[in-house]
């Protein structure tokens, strides 16, 4: 009986969240339709603040729930944020459906742009994670092999602290009531609805610390996890130590990617070696095959 109560609870709260980001979704192409993307940018609809902390809307519904590969980040930038606006305007303009509009934004904004997607694809490519999901290359989960990718955020809101994008440490977000509600009503509620032999990667070590901390609630199993790698941010020289393009000798004395050297290389090895259990779990037992005369 206590058991069905609180399905009916979940389902209750994902109907309400469904319908309260139906209301941010018709709200946001509405002022796209009124303002244009530059309206939109210049005044972001505003789903929560709380003290130092806001929370302003990017289409952010669509959902695959069969993706074989999820890649976890943090929450949406600035960037995201004005990509979100112009790809809606011009998909608006071509009278797309509401349903396609979300699932582009998905396909085309998160996690893209010139600042970050050429650098995941190199890491993708790098430990040749898809094809863990039948993919050639990285390039191929933005086009043709789509269905296999499910892009999410902790939180899925552009979040900032005093007017800059939120990147603290994980702890901040669970000591901030209204992050960690965001958090745990709308990040960990969709992780339940995945498939239970999707693989995981968070980028940068706030999302990791986020999936682990599912692990710890059970809602994914340890070995789904595939390990982290380093935002993909263009700027800085993290990116290429990461791939191995440049050793610690190559930096620069100030660089601080010097101080990130010991969990660079540590999410490195791990990556490398789970992408490799993985291959080797799914390669035919050489044992079990006979000749038959």
């Amino acid at each position: 009986m206590i058991e069905t109560q609180n399905k009916k609870k979940t389902h209750q709260k994902r109907r309400e969240r469904g319908e309260s980001l139906t209301n941010f979704i018709e709200a946001y192409c509405s002022q796209v339709r009124l303002a244009g993307a530059v309206g939109v940018i210049a005044r972001p609809i505003l789903v929560a603040q709380d003290g130092m902390y806001a929370m302003h809307y990017v289409p952010c519904e669509y959902l695959n729930t069969q993706a074989r590969l999820v890649l976890v980040s943090t929450t949406p930038g600035h960037a995201h944020v004005r990509l979100a606006a112009s790809v809606t305007e011009e998909l608006m303009r071509s009278h797309t459906a509401g349903r396609v509009i979300q699932r582009e934004n998905k396909r085309r904004v998160e996690l893209g742009g010139k600042l970050v997607r050429p650098n995941l694809i190199r890491m993708l490519d790098h430990f040749r994670v898809p094809e863990l999901v039948g993919l050639p290359h990285a390039a191929a989960l933005w086009n043709e092999g789509f269905e296999q990718l499910q892009p999410l955020a902790l939180l899925p809101h552009a979040t900032t602290r005093r007017g800059l994008v939120f990147d603290g440490p994980f702890e901040d977000l669970m000591a901030a009531p209204m992050l960690r509600e965001v958090f745990e009503n709308q990040f960990l509620d969709t992780i339940r609805q995945m498939r239970t032999d999707a693989f995981y990667i968070a980028l940068g070590r706030t999302a990791w610390a986020g999936l682990r901390h599912a692990v710890s609630r059970r809602l994914i199993a340890p070995h789904q996890l595939l390990g982290m790698m380093p935002v993909p941010a263009r700027a800085g020289s993290m990116v290429r130590y990461f791939l191995r393009e440049l050793s610690v000798s190559d930096l620069s004395p100030k660089d601080p990617v010097r101080h990130r050297v010991g969990w660079l290389d540590a999410a490195h090895a791990e990556l490398e070696a789970n992408v490799r259990k993985v291959k080797a779990a799914a390669e035919p037992d050489p044992q079990g095959t006979y000749l038959i005369a």
